[in-house]
């Protein structure tokens, strides 16, 4: 069983690799939508998980942000991410900390 403290660690390690990947972009004055998509869909690569659409990860990525503006904690989302995608406790944390720091980034205070 996962504590907090493990999974604030994988949702922190997500959030600082996406927020290196999105300021990289941003410094290379591409940071249209597509861009930010695929970096994002490249950072859950990297980590081992493969998206079955980029489509399907960015959307899943904006319902993590919806737990959060909906008033949901960390866990809410890790499960929600979960649930929806069949990912392990340390993959969906990784999820939603990629999520957060690359979609809705005024939550990054409620992951860590």
């Amino acid at each position: 069983m996962f504590d907090l403290r493990q999974i604030t660690a994988f949702v922190a390690t997500a959030a600082t690799v996406s927020a290196l990947g999105a300021a990289a972009i941003a410094a290379a004055g591409t940071a249209g939508a597509s861009a930010t998509d695929d970096m994002f869909v490249s950072v859950l690569a990297d980590e081992g998980i493969e998206a079955p659409s980029t489509e399907d990860a960015v959307s899943t990525a904006y319902d993590v942000c919806a737990v959060f503006d909906d008033g949901g904690d960390l866990f809410d989302a890790v499960d929600a991410v979960s649930e929806y995608t069949a990912l392990g406790t340390e993959d969906s944390a990784f999820f939603v900390g990629a999520s957060v720091a690359t979609y809705c980034p005024e939550h990054e205070d409620l992951i860590g």
